[in-house]
């Protein structure tokens, strides 16, 4: 009996050892989605800007039905010379770029082109998205008169304020997590930057109820400044 209870013991031991569990959890598969992308250019009708017969192309890169990418140049008709190229990838263009459009290049001739620096001639502006729009831009591009392109301008700024065409200024807008920063550009007849404004606000907590701002002002003349003073303002 001790013997028969012996080889029982063993044989259960290895019985156990050798039990296998099987995974029933079914695999996760994976769809995987193919982007399809479209390829279209589209040329505009000649049209007459700061006094020069132009024209568009415009390259598109179309990723199904939910993004665009977009290369643009604006060509002398008559000698073919790039005076405007940009690239751009708009966010949300089934609401700005209708560009199956009759009308597509003439809203962009309406709505893109104006006179930033006061000196006669359209300047261009495109709007370019960031992650957020306090690190988007509107890139402003400046018409040299004298090599008949345009160039990109350090006016460019988050947001364009306001175009005072009669005092000629140009106000800009910025911000961060920290502080506002208006610029002020005061332009001379023929184009040129005779000085900028620049003011900075900022708010301070010295307590639980106080809320303070402070606000410094600059005016630069030729990158340096020749003015500053800073108040410091109690909200109510």
């Amino acid at each position: 009996m001790l013997t028969a209870s012996c080889k029982n013991n063993v044989q259960n031991k290895t019985t156990t050892q050798n039990i296998v569990i099987t995974d029933t959890v079914a695999p996760i598969t994976v769809e995987e989605h193919e982007v399809k992308t479209d390829t279209l250019t589209l040329t505009s009708q000649p049209f007459t800007l700061n006094n020069l017969l132009c024209f568009w192309k415009h390259s598109f890169l179309i990723y199904d039905s939910y993004g665009l990418d977009i290369e643009a140049k604006l060509y002398d008709y008559k000698t073919k010379k790039v005076l405007l190229e940009y690239e751009e990838s708009p966010k949300y263009p089934e609401y700005y770029y209708d560009y199956k459009s009759e009308t597509y290049f003439d809203s962009i001739n309406k709505n893109y082109f104006d006179d930033f620096n006061f000196d006669g001639y359209k300047d261009f502006v495109v709007y370019s998205y960031g992650s957020m729009p306090m690190t988007s831009m509107e890139n402003i591009y400046i018409f040299n008169d004298q090599t008949k392109t345009f160039e990109i301008s350090n006016l460019s700024d988050t947001i364009i304020e306001e175009i005072d065409s009669i005092n000629k200024i140009l106000t800009t807008h910025s911000w961060s997590l920290e502080e506002t920063l208006d610029k002020k550009y005061h332009f001379d007849k023929n184009g040129k930057v005779k000085f900028r404004e620049e003011i900075t606000e900022r708010y301070y907590y010295p307590n639980d109820t106080t809320e303070m701002k402070i606000r410094e002002y600059e005016k630069i003349i030729d990158e340096k400044i020749v003015e500053h003073r800073s108040d410091t303002i109690q909200e109510q």
